[in-house]
């Protein structure tokens, strides 16, 4: 089959992702809890002012992957998968990977920042 065979024309039906980034306490999760049958991945405390449902707060990497599995392959009534937050969740993935390679500073993972790979 030739590569042109399989070029997509028109418009795709796909959910939108969205990013709200600001400063703590502007309303980004407020915003993100009247998204469509919102469901929160915690990776920080801030969500008991606002009426949401979420899972309890993921404490690692594995922890916060783990909801996101069961969002992907368990029947479930949920729209909007709110990840809260980003910023906490890099924190959540450098501790991984940290863990990973047995290192103190993400700096040191694989080598350190700036090792060339051959």
């Amino acid at each position: 089959m030739s590569l042109l065979e399989t070029i997509h024309s028109g418009k795709r039906q796909q959910a939108p992702r969205l990013l709200i980034y600001g400063s703590e306490g502007i309303g980004k999760s407020t915003i993100a809890s009247n998204a469509p049958k919102p469901i929160f991945v915690a990776t920080e405390d801030g969500l008991d002012q606002i009426a949401c449902d979420s899972f309890p707060l993921a404490k690692t990497y594995s922890e916060a992957m783990n909801c996101f599995h069961v969002l992907a392959n368990e029947n479930h009534d949920y729209q909007t998968v709110v990840l809260d937050s980003g910023d906490w969740f890099e924190r959540l993935v450098w501790d991984q990977v940290c863990k990973d390679f047995g290192v103190k500073n993400i700096e040191r993972a694989d080598g350190g920042y700036g090792v060339r790979l051959m």
